[in-house]
């Protein structure tokens, strides 16, 4: 169930994990979606994309994670996001680092699994990030974005991924590895659009109904 909420109480990031929109123009609900894809020890060339409970406690977590960053049919795409993370934990030392392992020239962006052959490209069928290439053996901490978007509406509910692909963009690439503790997270954004519902009564200011016998 959307939780829809308005500008005068937007005070707050936008819950991803409740799929909260904010009604920022009349006849839209805006929705930011954030989630991560987790690399680890184990070398692999597709990641599903998490949006994590709000219960950061790995012993006590009444709320599981939502295992998929899914956009709903009817949503109109108008930005998307993929950052590689510097993983140091002190970033004002030494040289930015991801952690990750990979084969150079090939290419790692967000796409949906129907159109993860595709090229890099966002339409009412397919949802891409632009590539960042590999390089030196590694991925570097960057980040890469797609926004003014043709503004078609999806036709169907897409399952956003993080894929690995070749270098000439025609097939799987090798699989990546993160030699940190805890993986790295791939950090991934979708924002989209969908029509608001129709007004319904408690939207309509009716003066109250005097009926027979009330009493008034």
């Amino acid at each position: 169930m959307t939780k829809k909420i308005y500008p005068g109480n937007y005070v707050a990031h936008l819950s991803s994990y409740q799929t909260q929109g904010v009604a920022a123009i009349p006849g839209r609900v805006y929705f930011s979606q954030v989630g991560y894809a987790k690399v680890t020890g184990t070398a692999a060339t597709e990641f599903d994309i998490c949006i994590p409970s709000p219960d950061l406690r790995q012993d006590d977590k009444p709320r599981a994670d939502i295992t998929s960053l899914v956009v709903p049919a009817g949503a109109v795409v108008y930005a998307a996001f993929l950052r590689v993370p510097d993983m140091r934990k002190d970033t004002s030392k030494g040289t930015a680092a991801s952690g990750i392992t990979a084969t150079n020239g090939d290419l790692i962006s967000v796409r949906d699994a129907a159109g993860n052959t595709t090229a890099s490209t966002i339409s009412a069928t397919v949802i891409t990030t632009p590539d960042i290439a590999a390089a030196g053996g590694t991925v570097a901490p960057t980040a890469v974005s797609v926004s003014s978007l043709s503004g078609a509406a999806l036709t169907g509910a897409e399952t956003l991924k993080v894929y690995v692909r070749n270098a000439a963009d025609n097939g799987a690439g090798t699989g990546i590895t993160s030699d940190e503790v805890g993986g790295t997270p791939l950090i991934v954004e979708v924002c989209y659009y969908l029509d608001d519902d129709a007004p319904g009564l408690d939207d309509v200011h009716r003066p109250y109904t005097t009926e027979a016998g009330a009493g008034y």
